[in-house]
């Protein structure tokens, strides 16, 4: 045997050498590149937030004595929600109701007064007299110049002029004072029954502030003061009001997203033509989509120089109430559509250093490099703004397999997904797809 072998090791040897056989080449899956029209989306973040929101604090202090609503309900405005102890403001307004009618009684009284009279009718009368001791004057001293009469009678006479003269001098005086004491009386008077009322409607208000009902239709949650505690404003003022509840308006739910400065012009033109969003959000099972669209509707007034942003905000229908305050959204939003995009299949496209390129497979089947400008995603598909025509076969499957220049084996490759499907699972005809379905990136 050990013969036998040698020998054929020695044939073996002097005779031709033998040739290996070349390997088939490989198979790799390609899918033709391919053109259509794809929205552009921007995915954005964004925070719910009640379109209106109301804390119900107390006004006035008291004790806590009724509450008339089940923590985490549904109340309508108008609804009693709070009372609080109204006996003192109901004796407080009583008493301003009584310094009214004093006020009122004083007012009459000084209307109706009759000093002015007085002082006019003893003007009058002391004119009389003294328009009575001039004639006897007058007549004293006719009789002097006659030697009828005695100088005692006309310095009598003249004595009792100058008198009636100071009488009416005085009159005149307490005349003046007695109108003027009415204008101020009136004036003070009326100033007494404006406070007296003043302090009937403060005394009022504060009896009313006793009772809280809600002022917008919403929810209402937790009570922040439990019965019997002591409520209202602090002792020290300020503007500190005791906090007993917050009502928030969930139907529809606002949300609040940071747009970037650079997009305001964009923004406010898409706003002001009605754009919508598509809210994500994220439940037991992993993401989904809400069912309900969510419409713009503000921009604000500034941008916020720490960030470059500014705020905008959408609202969304809530009809279950399933969506609360607080929480973290994302959104996809149509902002525009790229007509005729060249798309290829996103995992054909590789990011290198010297930045994305594909794998196609050329007329003479083998693997060739082509650098490319790849944009925004869209149902598996990336879309291909520069480098790439429409009908090139590009290689998906197999990637590990090849290297540029070796020929390959090109079948066409099963997708997942293919497009066609995902187009007219989402409702669209093919090359048309939902809007609310691309991931492209937002630039907020």
């Amino acid at each position: 045997m050990l013969v036998t072998a040698l020998g054929a090791m020695t044939l073996a040897g002097c005779g031709e050498p033998v040739t290996q056989a070349a390997p088939p080449p490989p198979t790799v899956g390609v899918v033709p590149s391919r053109r259509m029209n794809v929205p552009i989306q921007a995915n954005t973040n964004g925070t719910s937030r009640a379109i209106e929101e109301v804390a119900i604090r107390a006004r006035v202090r008291g004790f806590l004595t009724e509450r008339h609503f089940e923590e985490g309900s549904a109340v309508k405005a108008g609804a009693l929600l709070f009372v609080i102890d109204e006996e003192p403001y109901k004796i407080a307004l009583e008493s301003a109701r009584a310094r009214q009618a004093e006020a009122d009684a004083a007012l009459k009284k000084a209307q109706q007064s009759k000093g002015r009279e007085i002082a006019a009718s003893m003007l009058a009368l002391d004119q009389a007299q003294l328009l009575l001791a001039r004639v006897v004057e007058r007549r004293n001293r006719t009789l002097l110049t006659r030697n009828a009469g005695s100088h005692e009678d006309v310095d009598r006479s003249e004595a009792e002029r100058k008198k009636f003269e100071a009488q009416v001098e005085a009159d005149r005086a307490n005349l003046d004072q007695a109108n003027a004491d009415y204008d101020i009386g009136i004036l003070t008077a009326s100033a007494q029954v404006k406070a007296a009322r003043t302090a009937v409607r403060e005394a009022e208000l504060d009896l009313g502030y006793c009772r809280m009902v809600a002022p917008i239709d919403g929810r209402i949650g937790e009570a922040k003061v439990k019965i019997g505690n002591l409520v209202g404003p602090g002792e020290a003022g300020g503007g500190e009001f005791s906090e007993l509840a917050t009502i928030q308006k969930l139907d529809p739910m606002g949300v609040d997203v940071r747009v970037s400065a650079r997009n305001l012009d964009l923004a406010t033109e898409l706003i002001g033509d009605g754009l919508t969003s598509r809210l994500i959000r994220t439940g037991m099972d992993g993401e989904y989509e809400y069912p309900h669209e969510g419409e713009w509707f503000f921009i604000d007034n500034t941008v916020d120089q720490t960030t470059s942003t500014f705020l905008a905000k959408l609202k969304v229908p809530n009809p279950r109430g399933s969506i609360l305050p607080g929480e973290y959204l994302r959104l996809r939003t149509v902002v525009g559509h790229s007509k005729g995009a060249v798309v290829v299949p996103e995992s054909s496209v590789i990011e290198t250093e010297a930045g994305p390129v594909v794998y196609v497979v050329d007329k003479d089947d083998k693997v060739a490099v082509q650098r490319v400008q790849a944009g925004e995603s869209y149902e598996g598909l990336r879309i291909v703004s520069k480098g790439l025509e429409a009908d090139v076969p590009v290689i998906v499957e197999g990637l590990q397999l090849i290297r540029p220049g070796i020929p390959v084996n090109a079948e066409p490759a099963i997708l997942a997904r293919p497009v066609e499907e995902a187009s007219k699972s989402a409702g669209a005809p093919t090359g048309e797809p939902p809007a609310s379905s691309s991931d492209a990136a937002s630039d907020t």
